[in-house]
């Protein structure tokens, strides 16, 4: 299993070298998210938003099966097999003066339109905090996140739609 995270996050650093990322400007009243998107790239692409108790919560989305560079192939993940885990979701956190957060805990919460749930903690990285989930079905997720940022608790909770 560990060799299989490994090649994941191996083929994931290689396909964001090759394919780079765009920057994601944000509408936000008050927030001038282009000063520091302007120093980092966001892996993925935006799909929700949210301020939580005066700290601005962006999530990135990104579909690995549709990864198509051949150093991914080479390392077997895109392959005849399919992922287990295929969706990679970013969360990063900009705190009240508007500095993105790189030090924290979060843990995200996934429920399908069954019920059936997924929990995983965000791994530092790109200065955000990522984790891989199975989004393969067509639905509505309930998608739940804790961060923990000093001894401050954030809850946020959206639903995303599959299509």
């Amino acid at each position: 299993m560990n060799r299989f995270i490994t090649s994941v996050l191996t083929i994931f650093c290689i396909s964001l070298l090759l394919t780079g990322t765009a920057l994601a400007g944000s509408d936000m009243a008050g927030h001038d998210m282009s000063k520091s998107d302007a120093k980092s790239s966001k892996i993925g692409e935006l799909f929700h938003e949210s301020m939580v108790d005066g700290y601005m919560l962006s999530y990135y989305l990104m579909d690995l099966r549709e990864q198509k560079s051949e150093e991914a192939k080479d390392h077997g993940a895109h392959g005849e097999k399919e992922m287990d885990k295929p969706h990679h979701i970013m969360v990063y956190i900009l705190d009240k003066n508007h500095e993105p957060v790189l030090k924290g805990k979060v843990g995200f919460l996934i429920t399908n339109k069954d019920g059936e749930k997924q929990k995983a903690m965000g791994m530092y990285m790109s200065k955000g905090f990522g984790t891989t989930a199975d989004m393969k079905e067509k639905g509505v997720y309930a998608i739940t996140v804790k961060a923990l940022v000093g001894n401050v608790k954030l809850m946020d909770k959206f639903d995303h739609e599959i299509k």
